[in-house]
């Protein structure tokens, strides 16, 4: 039977000599070598940037598989399972830190600002000219963390912070614009929404409703932020879940249908099929 994917915390990253519970920061050839069980797929119930400086390979992300090369950064949301194979060579910076870290010294601030923090985004910046003030970031809250200055856990969220904005600029101009700040904030509120009644199933005449919107305005947010209809995106959504809990749990088929809420395990069957390209089964023994 299949272990399901450990959930990593960040307490099994703290060294006593610098131990802040909410916060991390290290070299990724340091964070490999001292932790082997991050080779393995698993998750998280805090929130990861990686930068890397050196070599190759490739960072898994909820099935969607990236190119690693020198310059690119990941970003990953608490309960997104990932794993990795990396070039021996591979160097950067990982930082981990949970919601209360941050909100700490920004309480008027929400991560769910971040474009690259939302479950429906990329979760990959490859790359590009024009980013030399990046890296530098990482660099000075490694040198932060490994400090001891006066107020640390105040520089080292000041850091954070303006490392996010940075990011999401760069975000932002590499993607296709989501418009105004009235826009990201109905695409907030969306997807807390979608998050919180995906398992319902639940028609967008609800969504609708619940935002205040008539249907054909709540189709021209998700097309103008996602271009992707609300349906897209719920489905999205299930097949997300289903395939972790295909890969990830030792559930029977009929189980995860009915972990999601499906009454007929057919129409489930041919909903993954349509979605995936596979049967439920095929794509479980494919990941095994």
């Amino acid at each position: 039977m299949p272990k399901p994917v450990p959930v990593l915390h960040l307490e099994q990253f703290q060294e006593p000599a610098t131990l802040h519970p909410h916060f991390y920061v290290q070299l990724l050839q340091e964070h490999l070598a001292q932790y082997q069980f991050v080779k393995a797929p698993h998750r998280h119930d805090f929130y990861c940037l990686f930068l890397f400086t050196r070599g190759t390979g490739r960072h898994v992300i909820d099935f969607t598989a990236f190119e690693v090369t020198p310059g690119s950064v990941f970003f990953m949301s608490p309960a997104q399972v990932h794993t990795w194979q990396l070039s021996e060579d591979a160097e950067g910076y990982v930082v981990f830190f949970n919601a209360g870290f941050y909100l700490l010294n920004h309480a008027h601030r929400s991560l769910s600002e971040f474009p690259f923090f939302a479950y429906a985004a990329t979760p990959h910046l490859p790359p590009a000219a024009g980013r030399e003030e990046i890296a530098p970031l990482f660099v000075r809250l490694y040198e932060e963390y490994r400090g001891h200055a006066w107020r640390k856990e105040e520089v080292l969220g000041s850091y954070l912070n303006i490392l996010l904005i940075k990011l999401a600029d760069a975000y932002r101009r590499a993607n296709a614009p989501f418009g105004s700040s009235h826009l990201l904030e109905q695409l907030r509120q969306l997807e807390g929404l979608i998050e919180k009644h995906y398992l319902e199933h639940r028609p967008v005449e609800d969504y609708a409703e619940w935002m205040n919107l008539s249907v054909k305005q709540l189709y021209t947010v998700c097309r103008t932020a996602l271009r992707k209809s609300l349906g897209t995106l719920l489905q999205e959504r299930l097949l997300l879940e289903a395939k972790r809990l295909l890969v990830h749990t030792d559930l029977t088929v009929a189980q995860v249908a009915a972990r999601l809420n499906y009454a007929d395990g057919s129409y489930f069957n041919r909903f993954f099929k349509k979605a995936a390209g596979l049967t439920p089964e095929q794509f479980r023994q494919q990941y095994r």
